[in-house]
């Protein structure tokens, strides 16, 4: 068993947690990016439907979707999040999936600073209960909240310890 935290980011940066999810691989899949600011407040939460897709892929367009609603929104300090290791190197590495290459290309260019990592499913199960909410809606079908939609009854505590348990 491993000890895991949700940690908060510094001030000035939003922190979106990214996750995709598929009901099969490939399978009926959705995305979600939840936003939050320094002392852990949800300021956004984001989900879209994507038709049939591979987990890997709904993990990248997650990730895109994610930067590119907080730059729409004016957050230019801007810290990822995502239980996708794989994915997350693919970003860090600039490898990524030729899907969403032009929008990373396009983000590339835009005037952010960005953080991208990878922190375990234990740590980012409000994008995991979002990404669950994606795979209902139509693919490119996408829906916005300002702040924490009502079926987020939990969100990740930044003072509590979770668990990771290994097989």
């Amino acid at each position: 068993m491993l000890e895991c935290y949700w940690y908060l980011p510094p001030p000035g940066y939003i922190k979106v947690n990214t996750n995709g999810a598929s009901r099969g691989n490939p399978g009926n899949a959705g995305w979600a990016a939840v936003y939050r600011d320094h002392n852990g407040t949800v300021i956004g939460t984001y989900i879209g439907g994507l038709g049939v897709a591979t987990n890997y892929e709904a993990e990248s367009i997650a990730i895109v979707e994610g930067i590119t609603k907080a730059i729409e929104q004016g957050w230019i300090h801007i810290w990822v999040d995502t239980d996708s290791a794989a994915a997350a190197k693919a970003f860090q590495t600039d490898n990524v999936l030729w899907k969403v290459r032009a929008t990373w290309d396009r983000i590339k260019l835009s005037n952010i600073e960005l953080r991208i990592t990878s922190s375990w499913r234990e740590v980012n199960f409000v994008t995991d209960h979002c990404a669950n909410k994606g795979l209902g809606l139509n693919r490119g079908c996408k829906q916005w909240w300002n702040g924490r939609p009502p079926f987020l009854t939990q969100i990740e505590n930044p003072e509590l310890t979770y668990y990771k348990f290994l097989n």
